[in-house]
């Protein structure tokens, strides 16, 4: 996965208004450094989750039981 795979489809944001809703002391430059850390943590995350999957691991069962159960397979 690229290193810019989730930036693309978080929405920074809603993430900094909800860093500032759960702690008000926060200054919205603040809030947007730690959404980009939070975001770049969630991106090792996810790629680490398709590398499973890409190796039969995590939840590739699980999608494939699915794709059964809808009959694609």
């Amino acid at each position: 996965m690229d290193s810019d795979g989730v930036y693309k489809r978080v929405n920074v944001n809603k993430v900094i208004k909800n860093i500032q809703k759960n702690n008000t002391d926060i200054t919205e430059s603040k809030a947007q450094e730690i959404a980009y850390i939070m975001i770049k943590e969630l991106n090792k995350k996810v790629a680490a989750m398709v590398n499973d999957f890409e190796n039969g691991e995590g939840d590739f069962m699980a999608c494939y039981f699915d794709a059964v159960d809808k009959n694609i397979i």
